[in-house]
């Protein structure tokens, strides 16, 4: 009788081929990181706390608001890539990069950076010029960041938490509300322990020496104490504007019953304290947003914040 050809087996999954496989996949989706398009999600936080979705065509303002931040941030990463190749390719997981890995040349990135940076600009002109105006923010800080900031120590994890931060007055702007100084400073310090987060999980993926100097930024591993510190505390810096927002006047005039607003604290602690606890661990992915979007106990708690926040505008209850 005769016998099959034997077919080639595909390599076994979670083996060193399978993974390396994955990472060629896709280079230009990789390049533009259409995944950090979640964060810009952060524009509808002041359109859902201002409660402003009786106001007529912020749905449509907030969608083309929302394509204009996510291709300028696409060409924002491309140019920091670009400046951060020679280090990406002394780090663990950064050199297998498309532009460190060499799958994408350096002229056809600076073409596509262009081409999205102009049309995000135009769709942030079509937004309204305060938008506009918060766009050309957001490049002019990215920009600083990627050529200097990120080398100088304390000052890059201020300027991350800063661009997250453009966020929420992008989301106001757009709209035309006024952001809330409760939302801002939370958003300010939540923002902080998250870019700190960052900085200690990309040393611990660094290794070496305690002296030996991270590539391209203004830390060694004996600064992981420190930075640990700073991190945890201005986490639970969050959870108390948070705490204290709960029994203020604005709370009690914007929401029905704002005291259901406290269950929010612990939901919001627990998320922080696991970011912390597995960076430490150092079982952090170098990006924490991409960790939590991994991460399902980062799901329930998250999700239980948006719950407690509909209870608290619900009619429902005593």
């Amino acid at each position: 009788m005769a016998t099959m050809p034997d077919r080639p087996r595909s390599p076994a999954a979670g083996s060193p081929l399978d993974a390396e496989d994955r990472r060629r996949r896709f280079p230009w989706l990789r390049l533009l990181r259409l995944h950090h398009w979640l964060k810009n999600v952060l524009l509808g936080v002041p359109f859902l706390t201002s409660q402003a979705w009786h106001r007529p065509g912020s749905g449509l303002l907030l969608g083309l608001a929302f394509l204009s931040l996510s291709l300028i941030a696409s060409a924002t990463y491309v140019l920091n890539d670009l400046a951060d190749v020679e280090h990406d390719r002394e780090h663990r997981a950064k050199r297998h990069r498309p532009l460190a890995s060499g799958q994408i040349g350096t002229g056809a990135a600076l073409a596509v950076a262009a081409l999205l940076a102009a049309s995000g600009l135009g769709l942030a002109l079509r937004v309204g010029v305060p938008f506009l105006a918060t766009m050309l923010v957001y490049g002019g800080l990215t920009t600083w960041y990627t050529r200097s900031l990120k080398r100088e120590a304390l000052i890059d994890v201020v300027a991350l938490a800063g661009l997250w931060t453009l966020r929420l007055v992008a989301g106001a702007a757009a709209i035309g509300v006024a952001l809330s100084a409760w939302l801002l400073s939370f958003g300010a310090f939540l923002f902080l322990s998250l870019s700190l987060a960052k900085r200690v999980a990309e040393l611990e993926a660094f290794g070496g020496d305690a002296d030996r100097p991270l590539p391209g930024r203004g830390y060694a591993r004996r600064d992981l104490p420190a930075l640990l510190a700073f991190g945890i505390s201005t986490g639970v810096v969050s959870v108390l504007v948070l705490a204290l927002f709960v029994d203020s006047t604005p709370a009690q005039l914007k929401y029905l019953h704002h005291e259901r607003l406290w269950l929010a604290c612990p939901a919001l602690w627990l998320w922080l304290a696991r970011i912390w606890l597995e960076t430490a661990r150092g079982r952090m992915h170098h990006d924490p947003l991409v960790f939590s979007l991994r991460d399902r106990a980062s799901w329930v708690a998250l999700a239980a914040i948006a719950l407690v926040w509909a209870a608290a505008l619900s009619p429902l209850g005593p």
